[in-house]
């Protein structure tokens, strides 16, 4: 027995098993890549990407000891159920893309003329280009989405751009990418809102400002870091929220997430990977703990 203790002491204290939650949208991409990074260490692991309600409930109980999951910015989860404070680490952001027509003569876009385009019971109604103040093109807008159904790049565009308002009838939801593609190439009037960036040289890529009561009037492209900093208005932060007192016991789970293997499964979900001198930064503030 007390050889035994002895080797316990010198091989250090057992791993502990990791149980972590999160968004299904990344249920086939991040969650098995996960799984596998720490099933390395033949730990008896559980990696569960259910959907985020789920996986924020998991952490507020106690059951789970990680969720990554998509939160608004000012969408609180500061402490648990039991008063436990919760951390949050960011991966990324999912986000909503506007293309149009190469030719077509607009240079940006807000929140609000997105709006008078594509939905009902909007502040204007915007059925020809010439409608939207210094485009000076009188064709009609023939607006389409493309996209998975179930991707939250769709699901935000509805949300921050119409406000959880319908559709109008006029707007092509959910057309493949074949077809958007051919779209944007063929038709000067088009503008297509996409789940993810479109092969370079299809359309025109627009920057996009909120353009909301006492916010920025600036539009901006949605690179990495205009979409991590929340310049660029279409997105929504991917996070992971943890249990203060489990941050030490999961770094290995925590600094894999922030790693570049899990910004390019991010990548093959068509998330945005925040900038790596942001989740390298992360990762170091793991090691001073």
């Amino acid at each position: 027995m007390h050889r035994l203790f002895l080797a316990l002491l010198i091989a250090g204290p057992l791993a502990r098993a990791a149980n972590v939650g999160g968004t299904d949208a990344l249920a086939d991409t991040l969650g098995p890549a996960l799984y596998r990074h720490l099933a390395s260490d033949g730990g008896k692991h559980q990696v569960s990407f259910r959907g985020t309600l789920p996986a924020l409930e998991g952490v507020d109980r106690g059951d789970l000891d990680l969720a990554v999951v998509l939160l608004r910015d000012n969408q609180s989860f500061e402490r648990t159920a039991d008063g436990k404070p919760v951390r949050r680490f960011s991966l990324g952001a999912v986000a909503a893309f506007v293309y149009v027509h190469n030719s077509l003569p607009i240079r940006e876009v807000n929140l609000g003329a997105l709006a008078s385009i594509y939905g009902v019971g909007q502040a204007a109604d915007y059925k020809f280009w010439s409608a939207l103040p210094g485009v000076g093109f009188a064709e009609p807008i023939l607006p389409f989405t493309t996209g998975d159904q179930t991707h939250p790049g769709n699901t935000l565009f509805h949300g921050i751009a119409l406000s959880g308002r319908p559709f109008r009838g006029t707007v092509r939801l959910r057309v493949d990418a074949a077809l958007a593609r051919e779209t944007l190439a063929s038709r000067t009037n088009a503008i297509v809102v996409s789940d993810r960036p479109m092969p370079e040289g299809v359309g025109r890529l627009l920057p996009v400002a909120d353009g909301r009561e006492g916010r920025s009037a600036t539009a901006y492209l949605p690179d990495d870091t205009n979409i991590y900093t929340a310049d660029y208005p279409l997105r929504l932060p991917l996070v992971v929220c943890v249990r203060e007192d489990r941050v030490a016991a999961n770094r290995s789970a925590l600094a894999w997430l922030l790693s570049d293997e899990a910004a390019s499964q991010l990548r093959k979900s068509n998330f945005v990977p925040a900038p790596k001198v942001i989740r390298d930064r992360q990762a170091q503030m793991l090691d001073s703990k």
